[in-house]
């Protein structure tokens, strides 16, 4: 009996540092920052004022914006982007699942434009309401007490209504709206609801934008190796 009661144990306590261990691990990075940002590492009680470029970012790490921020992250696994516009809350959580990292985008508020790169593992938006998700594709989240609005650019978003269990398909060109009341509904996306996006466009870039190049290093403390990935972007 003794072993038996010891092998849940075991289990257990594997699980656990497999999640400290990936904790530990970034898992993207802060390419840009504007305005009124805040950052919370996994293992701080609260945020820190300014969410500052090139901060690794780790599971269980908060970004918030105030009314006038911005933050761009990176992924590292797949460069996959995602883009946090003025007055949201995320938390960024990722997951070893059947060896992919699954990565979860807690939103409690706001708006995001994520751009996800095709993947091995998952890639979701988390709302109170919905839970959005997809292997590669671009498109708009925004939550607030309303519910949710997902604006497909491309590629294809399954979204499920958490309260119904609805679950609807959203292509290319699709707005869908997720309710509290549990109702989901699919429109063709009226252009003039498309958030503003803060990319750089090429006739800002004529005008005298600057190409910066973040290096970020990666240490890999089983084989002793190291290695660089290299981020470029316009400001």
């Amino acid at each position: 009996m003794k072993y038996l009661l010891r092998i849940p144990l075991v289990i257990i306590l594997l699980a656990s540092v497999s999640m400290t261990a990936l904790a530990q691990e970034p898992i993207g990075v802060i390419a840009k920052s504007s305005g009124s940002t805040f950052h919370k590492k996994f293992n701080a009680d609260d945020y820190s004022p300014n969410a500052i470029m090139g901060t690794q970012l780790k599971n269980k790490d908060w970004i918030k914006t105030g009314d006038d921020g911005f933050v761009a992250i990176f992924f590292l696994d797949d460069k996959s982007q995602l883009k946090i516009k003025n007055n949201s809350e995320m938390e960024i959580l990722a997951a070893v699942e059947r060896g992919k990292i699954s990565k979860t985008i807690s939103l409690d508020y706001g708006t995001v434009k994520a751009s996800v790169s095709k993947q091995k593992g998952e890639f979701r938006i988390a709302t109170p309401t919905s839970v959005a998700s997809v292997k590669g594709t671009e498109w708009w989240v925004t939550s607030d007490d309303n519910g949710d609005v997902f604006i497909v650019m491309a590629g294809i978003v399954e979204v499920e209504n958490l309260i119904s269990g609805t679950v609807q398909n959203v292509g290319q060109d699709e707005t869908a709206t997720s309710s509290p009341d549990g109702s989901v509904g699919v429109t063709v996306t009226d252009n003039s609801n498309i958030p503003d996006d803060p990319t750089i466009t090429g006739d800002e870039e004529d005008s005298g934008s600057t190409i910066h190049e973040l290096r970020i290093r990666m240490l890999n403390t089983e084989t002793n190796s190291e290695k660089y990935i290299i981020i470029e972007y316009a400001e």
